[in-house]
């Protein structure tokens, strides 16, 4: 079904011009300097980090907030639930001195595509999520031009754009393109949305005053069929006390409904949190996510002080909270919690609008302690993670360009817990410098999970397939940032007409609608007739220079390359994929033109009709490099040929 054959070269025409387009990458690159970097020593330790070692990242800033530099191991106290721990592995990040060179791209032939960087990037991954789901509609328009504004002043800053409804949607991947970026947050995606389980929509048993007056009706029916009835009888019996009753019962059945939007919201809120936990685990580095919300609900992230006063606060969402807790730590992500609604001077009034909040009176004194719960609730979720909370302010666009910022510089703490009892209980941290004048940003707790139910023991061999399989699998991934460890080119050519799938291609499509159905969640439907399928041939040219490629003693040299290849419809659902291995012998005579032209590879993919995107990943299995790119489907027009 899948062919990748090693030893098959591309067309000489299209091929050899995809080749020299490749040369002309590898001489700009061997000109300027980029920021890629080998992978470190323990790039795949992270997948271990929460129940054998514990890594923090700590921000230091000084009193103008500027971050501090040239701090040394020896600075920093740390100590889980009290007790002093010894750091085993110290780190400073900084910030690059040099805005990262772009390689002037080479002019490609048509349908002939690249890996190389597009655009500066620089400082942590952002990802902004939009809530929707948790942001009342009145709200949603400010809060949307204030997106815009930032996303048009995103300068190489690598930011991803996901929007929160009734699930989680991604609407843009990894990018410093404001272009992109603008084109995503202004998509119908983002626009004003009501999801069914949002704060402030309609019951669906209707509202109290409504009601009110369905049991006033029963009662005057009750009133003119007993003769005896006075309007002066005592509430605990006659049509007063039959109307009190249904208001009781129908405001029950208002509260019981309540909760269980709430129970809804808090777990697609909670599942949304994981997916981009998952999302970010294989990705080096400390990543901020911007939570851009109007409501957040608490007990999200474990919390070391008692419940807050409020009625999402007391429920029992513990197993999420660990899911949710356990994937952002051990992906290193900051929570930066921004309120969409503003600065708030009157409690009974959001900054955007001069209606009170929900459209109707609201008691001030609830509202005002549901906004400090609500406050308390971001403090919390930043202290816990590293991040910062943002709020009771109108400069939004100014708060999301600080959380984009921070991060950028920070220091990286790795330390072995000395409690070896990992029973899944909540473990406290504090960081200390030597010299206390500094403010410190980083996570205060984590879930000490059992390590046997997570790490089993692994061979030298497994571990590096694991770990290659992680890595390939991290970047494979729908809108993951590309990788330029490694750069290839690819000519993507679509072969002949659409066919009918075969009833193997077929059974090979249901494990990805399966998957697909139980992330959106949805009920997973077979498909009753065959989807057609395209078939592409795919042309690799892969820059011999950045390859590991070891010589035997008779002088030959050895490579081994691994080729992802998945297709995304446009909503970022996984149709169809394949991954193979290369290795190859390239013989002493053949090296010099490997190395001036690239080594080609031709690979022929099957991929279904509706396929908008095609996720190419190249790792080298002797270095580990990866590079990654992702190709837009429908390939444009070429000029006819004469």
């Amino acid at each position: 079904m899948f062919d990748l054959d090693s030893h098959k070269r591309p067309g000489r025409k299209a091929g050899a011009a995809a080749l020299v387009a490749l040369a002309t990458a590898g001489a700009l690159l061997s000109q300027t300097p980029t920021s890629t970097q080998d992978p470190a020593p323990d790039s795949g330790f992270t997948l271990q980090q929460t129940v054998r070692r514990v890594r923090v990242d700590v921000i230091v800033t000084d009193a103008e907030g500027h971050a501090v530099p040239h701090l040394q191991a020896d600075d920093f106290r740390v100590s889980e639930d009290g007790i002093p721990q010894s750091i085993r592995q110290f780190e400073w990040h900084g910030p690059q001195n040099i805005e990262p060179a772009v390689p002037t791209r080479p002019t490609l032939p048509p349908h002939t595509f690249m890996n190389l960087m597009e655009a500066p990037e620089h400082g942590p991954l952002t990802v902004l999520l939009f809530d929707l789901l948790n942001t009342p509609l009145q709200d949603q328009p400010y809060a949307h031009a204030q997106m815009s504004d930032f996303l048009k002043k995103n300068t190489g800053h690598q930011t991803a754009i996901f929007v929160l409804g009734d699930r989680l949607r991604l609407l843009q991947g990894f990018t410093s393109d404001t272009e992109l970026l603008e084109r995503a947050a202004t998509g119908k995606a983002t626009m004003q949305q009501r999801p069914a389980l949002q704060a402030g929509a309609p019951s669906q048993t209707g509202s109290l005053s409504n009601i009110a007056g369905d049991a006033m009706s029963v009662a005057d029916r009750q009133t003119s069929s007993n003769p005896n009835a006075t309007a002066a009888q005592p509430a605990k019996s006659g049509p007063a006390a039959a109307l009190q009753q249904m208001q009781d019962r129908m405001a029950h059945m208002e509260a019981e409904e309540a909760s269980a939007r709430l129970d809804q919201r808090v777990d697609i809120t909670l599942d949304a949190l994981a997916q981009i936990g998952r999302f970010l685990a294989g990705v080096t580095g400390r990543k901020n996510l911007i939570w851009y919300s109007g409501s957040f609900p608490a007990g999200v992230l474990p919390d070391p002080d008692p419940p807050l006063n409020r009625d999402d606060a007391i429920r029992n969402y513990s197993e999420q909270m660990r899911v949710a807790g356990d994937l952002l730590n051990a992906a290193q992500v900051a929570v930066y919690p921004v309120d969409t609604r503003g600065l708030q001077t009157d409690p009974n009034f959001s900054a955007s609008q001069s209606s009170p909040i929900g459209g109707g009176h609201q008691d001030t004194h609830s509202f005002g302690q549901q906004l400090a719960a609500d406050f308390a609730t971001m403090d919390t979720l930043g202290e816990q993670t590293g991040g910062r909370a943002f709020y009771n302010t109108n400069g939004l666009e100014l708060a999301l360009e600080t959380a984009a910022a921070d991060g950028s510089s920070y220091y990286s703490l790795l330390y072995a817990p000395t409690n070896p009892k990992f029973d899944g209980s909540v473990r406290h941290i504090k960081v200390q410098l030597e010299h206390n004048r500094y403010q410190l940003a980083y996570r205060r707790s984590y879930f000490a999970d059992d390590p046997d139910e997570v790490v089993h023991p692994q061979t030298d061999e497994e571990e590096a397939d694991n770990l290659a399989r992680a890595s390939i699998g991290a970047a494979s991934q729908f809108g993951a940032p590309p990788s330029h460890q490694l750069i290839f080119a690819a000519q993507v050519d679509a072969v002949g007409m659409p066919v009918l799938a075969t009833k193997l291609q077929m059974d090979t499509l249901t494990p990805y609608g399966e998957q697909a159905a139980k992330a959106a969640p949805r009920k997973f439907v077979p498909q009753s007739t065959p989807v057609k399928m395209q078939k592409y041939a795919i042309q690799y040219a892969v820059l011999a220079s950045q390859l590991d490629l070891p010589a035997s003693a008779n002088g030959n040299y050895h490579l081994r390359l691994s080729i992802a290849t998945l297709a995304f419809n446009a909503d970022g659902e996984a149709l169809y994929g394949s991954n193979s291995r290369i290795a190859d012998v390239i013989r002493p005579s053949d090296i010099a033109k490997v190395m001036e032209n690239g080594y080609p590879v031709l690979q022929v993919f099957l991929a279904p009709v509706d396929t908008a995107v095609l996720r190419l990943v190249v790792r080298d299995e002797h270095n580990g490099r990866i590079g990654s790119m992702e190709v837009r489907l429908p390939l444009p027009p070429t000029r006819s040929r004469m």
